[in-house]
């Protein structure tokens, strides 16, 4: 059965991407784990002693250069953020520390007797700027009263003689950093285990084809133009022409019937069949079932079906660091976690079942050639390879109007240009 009505032209298709469907795992994969990499650092960091102090000791330092800085004498807002940044600095994990709360952590972190009785005394003196007679916050003080002259420079000498004691975990090295949740984490091992235009009828005339032909010097990925011009080439009985363009509307838009009957006709005419399409064409239910989608149409459902399970997986993971809607995030993490595994793996199966079909760079013979070791026309006949018309190529280079091809496993030649359509871009 064949249909000979014109399409409106116009109608684009899409090439393949040119990269290993391998990178859809990846992405997949690797989204997941570097979020996973993250909260695994993040509870490293987080479980190190000494991380409330150093980020006190900055604040401390940063003050008093922003005071030292402004040329003036220190603000009671700058005795009060010296005062809160000096107890973090000590391990007081209080906003409103008391003396007795900065004597105990001296006593106990200080390296010696004197760096104690220094930050002690510092530390009266700032609360008697602060809140002592004359002091401008507190009731029936006086409006003039300031931290003694020598305040800054001895903040900051006591400030540059504080050691805290380095990071003691770079890394995620512990299997809590990990699975902080060793329930959860059993549970995450569990659960990880064509659209067709309105057409009128008619048959192609000439008009229709020139117009094809001007359609594909625009846009080579034309299938309605391939479609048109393949339909004027049945008419007019011109097979290997039919077979070139029927297929490269048919792998642009392989759910159209009017491609796939069209293809058909034009092979069972030439007599020739490449064994990709013989399978995509005349094979079992399982093997006709790549031609749902084109090869770009199960490269971008491999794209989705990539993210939905990086969703997934990123879900899982989160169920381990977040204390809240961890129910929500386990039952979505589940459904991402099958429909993309399921969605992935069938795409990248119909995606490779195109064979040679699914490169953009394939291309296909108009006629029958024998294909030459060199590009010249004075090789001997018994040192070429045939290659017959509607076979699946690959080029590999040019040469003055030869093209070097490879047409199955281990053939390979030279032709002329002229005797190779491309299927997807020129």
């Amino acid at each position: 059965m064949t249909h000979l009505h014109p399409l409106a032209l116009g109608q684009l298709g899409t090439t393949p991407w040119a990269f290993n469907p391998a990178w859809f795992v990846l992405l997949s994969l690797g989204l997941p784990a570097l979020i996973w990499l993250g909260f695994a650092w993040k509870r490293a960091l987080d479980e190190d002693p000494h991380r409330l102090r150093r980020s006190g000791l900055r604040e401390l330092r940063r003050l008093l250069v922003h005071v030292r800085r402004s040329g003036s004498v220190a603000q009671p807002v700058h005795l009060h953020g010296w005062c809160q940044a000096a107890a973090r600095t000590w391990g007081v994990r209080v906003s409103a520390p008391t003396v007795g709360q900065v004597t105990q952590s001296l006593e106990t972190l200080a390296a010696d007797g004197s760096a104690a009785a220094t930050w002690r005394e510092l530390w009266s003196v700032t609360e008697r700027g602060l809140y002592g007679p004359g002091a401008g916050g507190g009731a029936g003080a006086g409006a003039d009263a300031t931290p003694p002259p020598d305040w800054l420079e001895r903040a900051s000498a006591a400030a540059s003689r504080v050691n805290v004691p380095k990071r003691e975990r770079w890394l995620p090295n512990r299997l809590t950093h990990w699975l902080p949740s060793m329930a959860l984490s059993l549970v995450i091992c569990c659960v990880v285990g064509s659209v067709r235009a309105d057409q009128a009828a008619g048959s192609i005339t000439p008009a229709d084809e020139q117009a094809a032909v001007k359609a594909l010097h625009a846009h080579w990925n034309d299938w309605a133009a391939h479609y048109n011009i393949a339909a004027g080439q049945i008419q007019e009985g011109n097979w290997n022409y039919a077979v070139a363009h029927a297929t490269a509307a048919f792998l642009a838009q392989p759910s159209s019937t009017d491609n796939r009957d069209n293809l058909r006709f034009a092979i069972q005419q030439a007599g020739t069949m490449d064994p990709t399409l013989r399978r995509l064409l005349y094979g079992a239910w399982f093997q006709q079932f790549p031609g749902l989608l084109s090869p770009a149409g199960w490269q971008s459902l491999a794209l989705v079906a990539s993210l939905m399970l990086a969703a997934g997986l990123s879900a899982m993971v989160l169920t381990l660091y977040v204390p809240t809607r961890r129910r929500a995030l386990r039952s979505g993490g589940r459904w991402g976690l099958a429909a993309g595994m399921c969605a992935l793996v069938v795409s990248l199966v119909a995606f490779n079942d195109y064979g040679p079909l699914n490169q953009p760079a394939a291309g296909i013979l108009l006629q029958s050639v024998n294909l030459a070791p060199a590009p010249t026309e004075l090789v001997p006949e018994q040192e070429t390879s045939p290659a017959t018309a509607g076979e699946v190529v690959l080029p590999l280079r040019t040469f003055l109007g030869w093209q070097q091809v490879s047409a199955g496993a281990n053939i390979a030649g030279w032709a002329r240009k002229s005797a190779v359509m491309p299927l997807y871009r020129r």
